[in-house]
């Protein structure tokens, strides 16, 4: 039963209970401090009452001791004492006291006389008895031990220049005569001094080492720029091109046009005329048969004259229908080569979209319709220079490789990261970013992880797409490819959006709750589950978000 410290303080000293004795009005004290207030608060009618609650007494109570609540006190001044050890125990790492028996308690201190490790109450004597008092004391820690020397039981404080080791003095005056012996804090000060001029080195290096970055991400820069610049003219010359091949055609068909219709006109009339004198002579004919006197048949008979000679218009047709597949066929002819050619070479410039941006999509819809809150990073794939969080939500770039195992799945070059489950279906995930360049990608599980390769790097292969986010812009890289000069994002929060069946993987800029800004767009025909992937460059962090 867990007791409060309140319920076991004298109201006069405020301390815990020593040899509490309880007044018949139920209220407890010290005897030492109950009989002194009487002592001392007394008047001169020599009544005597509780501090408390002001009860008066005539004469002076005679108390007794309360055994019962004396057995708590104690009590609870073992528990607190017990707990108050254990908040002190030593942790693994951490010096122990030499002088505790059952349960270590963590070292503050070290005596370099005694060559003990102290804790803060087995160190109080070293503050109260005079001879202690002199002793050295330094802060205690777990290889201190290791600076003793286990012949001599002695403190190395001297350092041999001539062997390159630590002493005591007992070995510097047996086996170290005429050596180059100095003070173990002479050689700790010049190897700081060394270290400073190490630091600054460093720093200097740092420096220059930045400024080629930021030359080198200029570099980058223009040659992106140069390469939208490039795309640019080749769209203005092909448009250019292809009006002047379509006004080209167009008077080529409006010739072949014309022909045909002045053709048709003339002898349409032409043919309009015959079928005019036709049905007049039909008539006549006609009349002529009715005729029974035989006189009257035969003079109308001659009246009639041969049949009008007609016009060839079936060849003139048929030369004209050649004309017209001819032209049609060179036309489609032409149209082809030049679509190929096109094609061809455009394809090595400029990665189209060939969907509609899916503009006025919100966020809410995405997270309520497709979200994935199960995406991990996978530990195996993890390059050797990122460090992976204990969730597998968060990878950041560290100067120092991490102690990751060998694996035949770990990126070797590129600071990649794949997750563990390849997708398909409908999917949408969010990852936000700090410091500097990341890389939000897709990938097959094919992807290569050995070496400096395109076959083995985001965006550089057909296995693989991504989005390269930095506070500049962003960038869309696929097989070699790159869609430069997008936006940048609004915000350091992106959004993915994964369409598997309909082939569309879109990146959007999360900002805010709701809105959502797309950055960029593809659809093309996935044939295996998709893995996303990410990558951090120098002092960035990513972390994939819970949605």
């Amino acid at each position: 039963m867990a007791h409060s410290k309140d319920l076991f303080e004298c109201s006069i000293c405020t301390q815990l209970l020593n040899d509490p004795v309880t007044t018949t009005c139920g209220h407890s004290f010290c005897v030492k401090c109950i009989y002194t207030y009487w002592d001392t608060k007394r008047n001169r009618r020599r009544t005597y009452s509780c501090p408390l609650c002001r009860e008066t007494f005539n004469e002076r109570p005679v108390l007794k001791r309360n055994t019962i609540l004396a057995n708590l006190v104690e009590e609870f001044k073992k528990k607190a004492s017990s707990q108050g050890a254990a908040a002190d125990a030593a942790a693994p790492g951490d010096a122990q006291c030499d002088i505790c028996t059952e349960r270590k308690r963590k070292a503050c201190l070290f005596c370099q006389v005694c060559l003990a490790s102290y804790c803060q109450t087995h160190l109080e004597p070293h503050f109260i008895v005079p001879p202690l008092k002199k002793h050295r004391l330094i802060t205690a820690s777990i290889n201190i031990k290791e600076s003793i020397c286990f012949r001599h039981d002695k403190l190395q404080e001297l350092y041999c220049r001539t062997d390159r080791q630590f002493l005591c003095l007992m070995c510097a005056v047996d086996e170290h005569k005429d050596h180059d012996i100095i003070l173990a804090e002479t050689k700790r000060q010049e190897l700081q001094s060394h270290l400073e001029k190490t630091k600054e080195k460093i720093a200097e290096r740092v420096v220059i080492s930045e400024k080629l970055m930021d030359a080198a991400r200029s570099i980058r820069d223009a040659a992106w720029e140069a390469c939208d610049d490039f795309e640019r003219v080749c769209i203005q010359w092909y448009t250019h091109f292809l009006r002047k091949k379509c006004s080209e055609m167009r008077e080529k068909v409006g010739e072949a046009e014309k022909a045909g219709v002045d053709w048709t006109e003339h002898h349409l009339g032409q043919l309009k005329r015959e079928v005019s004198e036709l049905r007049r002579r039909e008539s006549k004919i006609c009349q002529l048969s009715q005729t029974e006197d035989p006189i009257q048949f035969l003079q109308g008979f001659q009246t009639l004259g041969d049949l009008p000679v007609l016009t060839d218009s079936h060849r003139e047709l048929d030369n004209l229908t050649k004309f017209v597949t001819a032209q049609k066929n060179k036309m489609k002819k032409m149209s082809n080569e030049e679509k190929r050619d096109l094609t061809d070479y455009s394809g090595k410039i400029i990665m189209s979209r060939r969907t509609r941006p899916q503009e006025g999509r919100t966020r809410t819809e995405l997270v309520m319709k497709y979200k994935n809150s199960k995406i991990e990073v996978d530990p195996d794939t993890v390059a050797a220079c990122l460090y992976l969080s204990d969730t597998k939500k968060e990878i950041s770039w560290c100067d120092k490789d991490q102690a990751h195992p060998d694996h035949p799945d770990r990126f070797t070059y590129f600071y990649q990261a794949l997750c563990k489950k390849g997708l398909r279906g409908n999917h949408y995930w969010e990852v936000e970013w700090d410091g500097g360049i990341v890389e939000v990608a897709v990938s097959y599980r094919g992807i290569g992880r050995k070496g400096s390769g395109k076959d083995c790097c985001f965006g550089h292969n057909a296995l693989s797409w991504k989005l390269i986010c930095s506070p500049s812009g962003c960038t869309f890289w696929h097989n070699n490819l790159h869609k430069g000069q997008i936006p940048p994002a609004v915000s350091r929060k992106v959004g993915v959006h994964l369409n598997y069946e309909e082939g569309t993987l879109a990146f959007y800029s999360v900002s805010g709750v709701e809105s959502l800004t797309l950055l960029h767009q593809i659809q093309t025909t996935f044939t295996e589950p998709l893995y996303p992937g990410f990558s951090v460059d120098l002092g960035a962090t990513l972390k994939i978000s819970n949605i």
